[in-house]
């Protein structure tokens, strides 16, 4: 019921922002949740994938159908050569024929499960598909938030910067301060220009990114950051509980269910087989003609196959053992990841913390750098040099508390939170 609300919150919300930006004009602002909506409702691969489970459970359908008896009509009529041309005599012949397997060595059954297994497998895979996704929508997002956060604090110093500038220049005219002050903060100006570029750059190419996983024009695209930070990281052991819930976990258990199938139907081939069939007449040809049914039942036992039998079920068997390896080592390989990546969300939430304090420390000494100078007790490059301190460790907070959501949202997905 989940994913088939999910499916249909990303195509009503796919249709409800083509409408928007179609026909008001208007651009589309969005949050990570609706980003993610959109994806999914965009997204090619899962579009494919649901494809793929559809076909998974049309093949189980045709395994349950080797279970079930085969019903048929059958007709035909013998024409001769003779001199004076083809003729039909005694030669009709129509049937009602019914089969049914009695004894295969479980391998039908067993084919039923393996169909089973397919299909919760390619459920898991469109699961597996969809977190790869949210993933990437997070990374995309936050880049492109981040980004823009640092074009919008680059603004507000170049704007500070810009009246320091007009200052400056009349205190040269009135010959209170040197030219090469000025030069040094134009230079200063400069360089904050060229970083703002760099950023609107990037910024650009985040929402490249993010209009390929959504579908939407990066033009018209505006970002609504509305995640609340988060007080805490938590603990290690919390996401590291969710890890066996993860589809593609649970993706190779499927298929080690399936394999277990396919060693069963491979050894099932090493028993005999046993079928019951019968038939109804019609209409009979020749001596059999006052027959009006039969009923046939054979047994095929396979006695020798030159050890082809015996290899296929080891090769199987081997296979099995081979996917059992494989999900230890995705196992092994998320919980790496998902430690790697609560350390990163420790390591920048305290990165958060001192910064904040960094930020309130450089504030109190701008303004006291400001004070100063009015004063006549500190030069214009001091002044400069506490602007820019200032600035730089706005951007880094920014960035950092960006970066604190960004983390979390990916220990969330990887944990299955």
């Amino acid at each position: 019921m989940k994913k088939k609300i999910l499916r249909f919150l990303g195509v009503a919300g796919l249709l409800l922002f083509t409408l928007r930006d179609g026909y008001a004009g208007d651009k589309a602002e969005l949050n990570f949740a609706e980003c993610v909506t959109l994806a999914s409702g965009y997204s090619d691969l899962l579009r494919i994938q649901s494809r793929r489970k559809e076909q998974a459970r049309e093949r189980l359908a045709q395994s349950k159908g080797g279970l079930r008896p085969e019903v048929s009509y059958e007709y035909s009529g013998l024409l001769r050569d003779s001199a004076g041309g083809l003729y039909s005599k005694s030669g009709k012949d129509s049937r009602l024929s019914l089969s049914q397997p009695l004894y295969h060595g479980s391998r039908k059954k067993e084919t039923v499960l393996f169909s089973d297994a397919e299909i919760k497998r390619e459920e898991f895979q469109y699961e597996e598909f969809l977190r790869l996704l949210s993933a990437d929508v997070a990374r995309a997002f936050y880049s492109a938030v981040q980004f823009e956060k640092d074009i919008e604090d680059l603004e507000i110093s170049l704007s500070l910067m810009r009246e320091r500038l007009k200052e400056l220049e009349r205190r040269v005219r009135l010959g209170k301060s040197r030219e090469s002050e000025v030069l040094a903060l134009e230079s200063q100006i400069a360089t904050f220009e060229a970083q703002k570029e760099k950023s609107r750059g990037d910024r650009d190419k985040a929402l490249e990114t993010l209009s390929r996983l959504t579908g939407r024009d990066p033009a018209r695209m505006i970002l609504r950051d509305d995640t609340p930070l988060p007080e805490e990281a938590g603990l290690l052991e919390e996401y590291l509980k969710g890890i066996e819930t993860r589809p593609d976990i649970r993706l190779y258990e499927q298929e080690i269910i399936a394999q277990g199938a396919n060693v069963r139907i491979a050894y099932g081939e090493r028993l005999p087989e046993l079928n019951l069939g019968g038939s109804w007449y019609f209409t009979r040809n020749e001596s059999l003609h006052s027959s009006d049914w039969d009923m046939v039942l054979s047994l095929d036992f396979p006695l020798f196959q030159g050890g082809i039998l015996r290899s296929r079920v080891k090769e199987e068997v081997l296979l099995k053992k081979e996917i059992e390896e494989n999900r230890s080592l995705i196992l092994r390989d998320a919980e790496a990841e998902i430690r790697k990546l609560h350390k990163a969300l420790v390591s920048t939430m305290n990165q958060t913390r001192a910064l904040k304090d960094a930020y309130e420390k450089s504030q109190k000494s701008y303004e006291l750098h400001l004070r100063d100078y009015g004063l006549g007790l500190v030069n214009n490059l001091d002044l400069i040099q506490a602007m820019t301190t200032l600035s730089d460790t706005k951007r880094n907070l920014d960035k950092s508390l960006i970066q604190t959501k960004m983390d979390k949202a990916l220990l969330d997905i990887d944990s299955m939170r």
